[in-house]
């Protein structure tokens, strides 16, 4: 029920979204990952005010399937209390995919970013699925609220299970643990090529964002004989200024950079460029990709 008022809520909210980009679409493209804080201040005054004592602890998903926010003592939460147990919940949804090109920014903000993302996300999941005596995720163990009948007048509650507690802070352990495993591993002369690279890509003026990665596929036919094909590539996914993602000549000369700051490259069996244009404002976004596929050796000899 908990869940399906959330879809509920997120399909209001989308609504909202959808009809913003409609009014404001260049505007989220230029300004870019800022735009989130649009949607998380949107879905902030919405849940913010609506699960507190102000609409009786129910958003319009709530209500609609008869449950509602209260505390320990079964009343509804201040409104302060209701914005604060929110932002713990929407804050790793928030930050999940965010874009930072700034070395020294990424240096500074990997290790909390880590643990806001990681931690949070995946404690509040485990605590929505396996937390079955008191369904209490993150943001209610914090502000000791429970998400109860709104039909029913005073419900007890039991305990968590104490285990629960453990995973929660193990996950949070390994929050922080990660970024120094992939610092390591950022220092792997491969990496620090492709690192290279996606700086390279970063610098030109349509692209706002770029990632680089370098990987394969393996396709299994369905014929009696089973066989198997491996495909090597590098992938690049460029995030542009205009919506010009058929411009092929554009993905050409990414993917020359490629061959040209990435040896391994021209080992690979694909090149693949995907220029992608739009905006994600958190409760709505609109994407438009094309992917371009070179051979490495056909984009030989330019600089």
């Amino acid at each position: 029920m908990r869940i399906g008022a959330l879809f509920i809520d997120g399909l209001i909210l989308s609504a909202v979204g959808f009809v913003l980009g409609l009014l404001l679409e260049s505007t989220f493209i230029e300004i870019g990952d800022w735009g989130r804080l649009i949607g998380f201040s949107i879905s902030l005054v919405y849940f913010g005010v609506m699960n507190s004592v102000v609409s009786n602890g129910q958003t319009l998903g709530k209500k609609a399937l008869n449950i509602k926010v209260v505390n320990s003592s079964n009343d509804t939460i201040s409104i302060s209390k209701s914005f604060a147990r929110y932002t713990v919940l929407a804050i790793p949804f928030s930050l999940n995919g965010i874009h930072i090109t700034n070395e020294a920014l990424v240096s500074y903000l990997m290790y909390p970013f880590s643990f806001l993302i990681f931690g949070g996300f995946f404690a509040i999941i485990y605590l929505y699925v396996c937390n079955r005596v008191t369904r209490q995720s993150l943001h209610d163990l914090i502000f000791g609220t429970y998400v109860v009948n709104s039909e029913v007048d005073h419900q007890k509650v039991g305990v968590i299970w104490k285990p629960h507690l453990l995973v929660v802070v193990i996950l949070f352990v390994v929050s922080i643990i990660i970024p120094i495993y992939t610092s390591q591993q950022a220092k792997v002369e491969s990496f620090e090529d492709l690192i290279s690279t996606q700086k390279t890509i970063n610098s030109f003026s349509a692209v706002t964002y770029a990632s680089v990665t370098s990987g394969s596929s393996i396709f299994a036919s369905t014929n009696e004989d089973s066989q198997t094909t491996t495909t090597t590539y590098v992938n690049v996914q460029a995030f542009i200024s205009e919506n010009n993602v058929a411009d092929e000549a554009l993905a050409r000369n990414l993917g020359e950079v490629v061959v040209n700051t990435y040896s391994e490259s021209i080992n690979k069996d694909v090149i693949k460029v995907t220029l992608t244009y739009g905006y994600d404002i958190g409760i709505w976004s609109q994407w438009f990709s094309q992917t371009h596929t070179f051979a490495p050796t056909d984009l030989l000899g330019f600089e």
